[in-house]
């Protein structure tokens, strides 16, 4: 786990100058309490036990049960760039398929060499293994860019995580990577041209899939893409998971659904992701030789509800460190997005309002509203109370 101190030892160390920068200011009885969970665990401000997921929302499968055999769809990538015609056809096919029923699907043949995606985790793991002082230097302080050490205290269900929220822009990881490894220029350098690098490709394996998907549902191509700005919310994540001691009770992160388009997922060999698919939850296998893709409430949204954005979680376990990495595609933040007209039909009447994505994603944080918020832009349909986290 890094420079993160064991649960049971939570009451050393973390002091002075680490524990006046997790903390803030709390009007009320409350004083002072850390922003995010897993500091507040680290710091002794939180225990164990308010981690803890009780009733019909608690953990129901293992970090490691999955199914028997393959569940979950695979897509040849080169198929779908590449000169055979039936082959590409057939790959659509399964795609769209897997889109509307699963709302996710794995990716082979995607072009990015295991070396690099190794690198890229063994780098990531570097930084998540710095002491608390070194992470803090890019801490996110209102949860957007930045380093965060789980989900803001508040939320009714703690993340177990610790994470790296980062813009997609060269310039921005090159700011953010600096700044932690000042006294290692050449590490910092290497760091910045791979993850550049390995966003690039993830940008363009996305665009590729929501072309597809679209040309899939009989439109142009780039009825979605061509969508793209500045605004766009094109951004990654990567993240740790600690080893738990109580697994049967606490998730890495509880069940929901992503607000943007589509996500490409790089899942160690430990395993975890669990997808909910007709009522029943599924472990995803790790896969070296594939990435794992989810559509997003965005993309369900302005597909008239023809794909389907899947409810998703992380569950952990009690020996080993768990970590991701995701890239999440979006068009823009700002403009309204609506539903094109030629998938509105009598059969299939307009099922969503135009939104921004910055409306959409305001209004599922701040409700904290995890697996249902796309109630919130249906037609006609009352303003969802929503869940807490």
């Amino acid at each position: 786990m890094g420079a993160a101190p064991d649960v049971e030892s939570v009451e050393g160390g973390g002091e002075g100058k680490v524990k006046e920068t997790l903390v803030r200011e709390v009007e009320g009885e409350k004083g002072q309490i850390p922003l995010y969970t897993l500091q507040a665990l680290w710091d002794g401000k939180m225990k164990l036990k308010d981690f803890e997921v009780v009733g019909e929302e608690k953990p129901t499968l293992p970090h490691n049960v999955y199914e028997q055999d393959e569940a979950l769809p695979v897509i040849d990538i080169g198929a779908l760039v590449g000169m055979d015609k039936a082959a590409r056809e057939e790959n659509m096919g399964r795609m769209l398929e897997a889109a509307k029923s699963w709302g996710f699907f794995k990716i082979r043949n995607h072009g990015v060499s295991l070396e690099v995606v190794k690198k890229v985790e063994r780098n990531v793991k570097k930084f998540f293994a710095l002491p608390m002082d070194k992470k803090l230097l890019v801490k996110a302080t209102n949860f957007a860019f930045g380093y965060v050490g789980g989900s803001p205290v508040d939320w009714r269900y703690k993340w177990w995580l610790e994470g790296l929220h980062m813009k997609v822009k060269e310039e921005n990881i090159r700011n953010m990577v600096n700044l932690v490894w000042s006294g290692d220029k050449a590490f910092a350098e290497e760091f910045i041209s791979d993850l550049t690098s390995y966003f690039v490709t993830m940008r363009e394996l996305s665009r590729l899939m929501v072309e597809c998907l679209t040309e899939g549902l009989g439109l142009e191509p780039d009825t979605y893409t061509k969508l793209e700005s500045k605004n766009a919310i094109c951004n990654a994540r990567v993240n740790h998971y600690p080893a738990c001691p109580d697994p049967s009770k606490v998730f890495g992160i509880p069940a929901h659904t992503d607000p943007q388009m589509l996500s490409v997922l790089y899942q160690d060999e430990v395993g975890g992701l669990q997808v909910l698919k007709d009522g029943k939850w599924i472990g995803i296998q790790p896969d070296d030789s594939t990435f794992v893709v989810n559509l997003g409430d965005t993309f369900q949204a302005i597909t008239n509800g023809i794909l389907h954005s899947a409810a998703h979680r992380v569950a952990v376990n009690t020996t080993r460190s768990r970590y991701a990495t995701i890239y999440f595609y979006g068009i823009d933040n700002v403009q309204q997005l609506r539903v094109p007209p030629e998938l509105v039909t009598e059969d299939r009447p307009l099922k969503y309002r135009p939104f921004t994505v910055n409306e959409y994603r305001d209004y599922i944080v701040n409700r904290q509203i995890p697996t249902d918020g796309l109630k919130y832009l249906e037609i006609d349909q009352p303003v969802v109370t929503g869940t807490q986290l």
